[in-house]
């Protein structure tokens, strides 16, 4: 479960300080260069909504952490990766050995909190972990939309726990940062952006930054298409299209799958365990997850009955592929590019 520096778990984009993270960088920044083994801020807590650059940060402390300490355990998991290992271990009659893995990091980070909401058994193995890492003397960084006090069904000794170190709020970004963060990533992807259009883009873009750079790539897209810098027009074409664009369905990305990887959705969605559906079925569940937001049992039960936690692992596998195969990212963005264009 530990992670190495050469990981693609912490390989990260760029990052793009803005007045509205400025103190969260700062934060993950002093946590990272803190004099380890020494007596570090116990607990890290990053709110904000979803797409503001929480995972983001907090893969720049885990990069930082290690250049100062390479050979710590760390580890970046989601809140759901988790409960689904608690759940597994659980049924397995493991938890002693589960537990005792987990308490041997230096650095741990829990993303997404809010998704264990009301699930009993995994807040309480969470309050035990936190108890014990704490004690060793090990740093560990949450990340949740909403703030501690506002997690519905939390035990208050873990609320507490979590309130016991920096609390930080990373806020959406308004027009001038949006204008700013425009810029940095049409530069750092090469993209051509006529000069006049910047704030008119930023203005018809009030999202998250993950949302504002996954909008670029799909304008540059269209702009290497009709063979044309990104303009005015060219804009108000894609929001054009955007409108007019279906819902997706689960069915919509298994088609575009199947079709990229040259096999049949049939075998995609079958109970099947042959090698030659396994990875193609792993990035249908990550992009369902992905695209759709759609529950890990709607995903597991669609593709062929599978539990929770066999999504978890293939949505784990594909984002850390992503990291650091260009072909996957190719393919990838070739079945998002389908999608959008509704073929």
């Amino acid at each position: 479960m530990s992670q190495s520096p050469a990981s693609p778990a912490v390989r990260t984009e760029p990052f793009l300080v803005l007045p509205e993270n400025k103190v969260a960088h700062a934060a993950m920044l002093a946590v990272g260069g803190l004099g380890w083994p020494s007596e570090p801020e116990p607990t890290t807590f990053l709110w904000g909504a979803s797409g503001t650059g929480k995972s983001h940060l907090a893969r720049l402390l885990v990069q930082s952490f290690l250049k100062r300490h390479p050979d710590a355990k760390t580890e970046i998991m989601t809140a759901s990766q988790f409960a689904a290992q608690v759940a597994e271990a659980s049924a397995r009659q493991t938890l002693p050995l589960f537990q005792a893995a987990t308490r041997e990091f230096d650095l741990l980070v829990v993303e997404d909190l809010q998704t264990l909401e009301g699930r009993t058994e995994t807040l309480t193995q969470l309050l035990h972990l936190v108890n014990s890492l704490t004690q060793s003397g090990a740093v560990v960084v949450w990340t949740a939309s909403r703030a501690p006090g506002s997690l519905a069904g939390f035990p208050p000794r873990l609320v507490s726990r979590l309130r016991g170190g920096m609390t930080v709020r990373v806020r959406l970004p308004g027009l001038t940062s949006r204008v700013e963060l425009v810029r940095f990533l049409a530069q750092h992807h090469r993209v051509r952006v006529e000069g006049e259009v910047w704030e008119a883009f930023a203005r018809e873009l009030p999202a998250n930054p993950r949302e504002m750079a996954g909008m670029l790539q799909r304008l540059t897209a269209m702009a290497r298409q009709h063979g044309r810098r990104i303009d005015a027009e060219l804009i108000r074409r894609y929001f054009s299209s955007e409108e007019e664009r279906p819902e997706l369905k689960l069915a919509d990305v298994c088609r575009e799958v199947a079709q990229e990887f040259g096999v049949k959705q049939a075998d995609l969605r079958s109970q099947g365990r042959s090698q030659k559906f396994a990875f193609p079925r792993q990035v249908g569940m990550w992009l369902s997850r992905e695209l759709l937001k759609t529950s890990l049992k709607q995903v597991g039960d669609y593709y062929g009955g599978r539990d929770h936690t066999t999504v978890v692992h293939a949505c784990r596998r594909i984002g850390e592929r992503l990291g650091g195969d260009a072909g996957l990212q190719a393919q990838v963005e070739r079945i998002r590019q389908h999608l959008r264009a509704g073929e």
